[in-house]
């Protein structure tokens, strides 16, 4: 079983965008080292910066989630702009754009 979760983020303006991108790369090169990551990607859609992540369980995308970069680029995000998030627990890690609809039709604003 793996966890997969993507996560949609629209800055504010143009001037939040440095901020924005220092955390960004900070917080993927954390997902790249942390324990139990399966799979990380990003792409901009439309303007909004979006990443995917693959976990092999659950509790490993959680502590990642509570720590380190991305911890600290969470405290700050609600300055920076908004965001939507959506995870699900498939049989196996699905393709971009498949979780990319499931991410419109289901994700919500965090």
């Amino acid at each position: 079983m793996v966890y997969v979760s993507m996560t949609g983020f629209r800055p504010r303006g143009i001037v939040h965008l440095p901020r924005f991108w220092w955390r960004t790369v900070q917080s993927l090169a954390q997902a790249r080292r942390a324990t139990g990551i399966v799979a990380v990607q990003a792409k901009i859609i439309g303007g909004t910066y979006h990443t995917l992540t693959a976990w092999s369980d659950l509790v490993s995308m959680r502590a990642f989630v509570t720590s380190g970069a991305h911890l600290k680029a969470m405290k700050n995000f609600r300055k920076l702009g908004t965001g939507r998030i959506f995870g699900f627990p498939p049989d196996k890690v699905p393709d971009w754009d498949t979780i990319y609809e499931l991410w419109k039709l289901h994700s919500r604003e965090v």
